[in-house]
């Protein structure tokens, strides 16, 4: 079996799982004891699949992008989605604590009460929060300004919300993290928004970044979830199509293995299916979806590039999530001559850009497919997820016993070697 047929690329490619990632270690930052039993409740999130996106993705490419930085401070402003257990910080931390640098994180979970009183009246997430960000901060590993409020992502998009308020009083991130466990066109009961109305207050946000940024989004995926997102991201696609047919046509028609001459038959029937197809058509119609909102900013231009993309399963036998990474560079603003009018004359680089987004896209990877070929990348993410869990206060038996009767992705821990620390 080639690498193309589970999903990886060759060695030479920036996104080889192989090649291109050292290997991480997992969180060492320990939960203070004495709080609260061993855990045994355990979500897709706990799967070795999602630490692949945690290592390889997010915390990769931050400190790929820290380090790029000609002056490279000491604090990273992260927008983050945690759970209870700030799974996603602690690897982070981890990773930044190496090259001295401490995470400002800002985000939302509605599940958060801020401790008050009697720590012992907490339930289970309320009490594995505080020892979480206790440990964080604790190791050093996080600012006095880091903050979680007890609100939904999506009240953003909502005038005058408290939690609109709170995003305008904070600087611009360094890196966004949308980690959805729904689809973009979710609407919580009780909202008119959903989370694509708040990724749009997000964009709307970082439009005054100086420097370039990240955006990871992990979002469900499926062609009856595609709702008002959908549309944009076609919409999107066929216009970048009449103005740039047989450039980005071209780059389109490969990307999701159809033919050319019948490239508008085939995009139909992408959007309808459920295979790896529909999943490169998502994540390009995403990406063309960011690129014209920068490209609509003509005094705040920036370049969008598609970073990674993975594909993975959590509902059904087909992957239906995905993780993307896109950075974002702010451009020089741009001067018009007097001489212009009220008409505002953008520079054409939108459709040279969809091409390398449409090329990067085609190498999407199905991290499970990858998993099943590859031990190593197998051991590595077994390793790390018991290594973090067990630094959540998770008891490592009940997660392996969950492992191997898992109903999408089973598996078992001594298949592989794996050496704990």
């Amino acid at each position: 079996m080639s690498a193309q047929d589970h999903g990886t690329s060759e060695p030479e490619n920036e996104e080889d799982l192989r090649a291109i990632f050292g290997q991480l270690v997992g969180a060492d930052i320990d939960a203070p004891s004495g709080l609260a039993s061993k855990r045994r409740g355990f979500l897709p999130w706990h799967h070795p699949v999602k630490q692949v996106v945690r290592d390889r993705q997010w915390a990769d490419l931050t400190v790929r992008l820290i380090k790029a930085r000609a002056t490279q401070g000491d604090t990273l402003r992260y927008f983050t989605l945690p759970g209870a257990d700030l799974l996603d910080v602690r690897v982070l931390a981890e990773k930044c604590s190496a090259i001295n640098v401490r995470i400002e994180y800002f985000g939302f979970n509605s599940g958060y009460v801020a401790a008050q009183g009697d720590l012992t009246e907490l339930n289970e997430d309320q009490g594995a929060w505080i020892s979480a960000e206790s440990a964080l901060r604790q190791a050093n590993r996080i600012t006095g300004d880091a903050v979680i409020l007890p609100d939904r992502l999506e009240d953003i998009a909502i005038n005058n919300s408290q939690a609109a308020e709170q995003l305008r009083l904070r600087d611009i991130f360094d890196v966004v993290n949308i980690d959805a466990c729904d689809h973009l066109a979710y609407k919580p009961t009780g909202r008119d928004v959903c989370t694509f109305d708040a990724l749009n207050a997000i964009l709307k946000h970082q439009m005054v970044a100086k420097r370039p940024w990240l955006l990871f989004i992990t979002t469900r995926v499926h062609p009856d979830l595609l709702g008002q997102p959908g549309l944009e991201f076609q919409r999107a696609i066929s216009e970048n199509l009449r103005a740039s047919a047989e450039q980005f046509g071209g780059a389109l028609a490969e990307a999701i293995g159809a033919d050319p001459t019948r490239l508008l038959a085939a995009l139909a029937g992408a959007w309808a299916s459920t295979d790896s197809s529909f999943l490169k058509l998502y994540t390009i119609g995403l990406g063309k979806f960011l690129l014209q909102f920068f490209h609509a900013q003509p005094n705040l231009p920036a370049l969008v590039e598609l970073a990674s993309a993975y594909a993975y399963r959590v509902h059904g036998d087909q992957p239906d999530m995905l993780a993307l990474a896109f950075r974002i560079s702010p451009e020089a603003q741009r001067a018009f001559p007097a001489n212009a009018g009220g008409v505002t004359v953008v520079p054409s680089l939108e459709p040279q850009r969809a091409v390398k987004l449409a090329e990067r896209a085609q190498r999407l990877q199905d991290l499970d497919r990858a998993m099943e070929a590859e031990p190593d990348l197998r051991s590595e993410a077994l390793r790390n997820t018991e290594s973090l869990l067990r630094s959540a206060n998770y008891d490592e038996q009940a997660w392996r016993d969950w492992l191997a009767a898992h109903p999408q992705r089973p598996m078992t821990v001594d298949e592989v070697v794996v050496e704990l620390s």
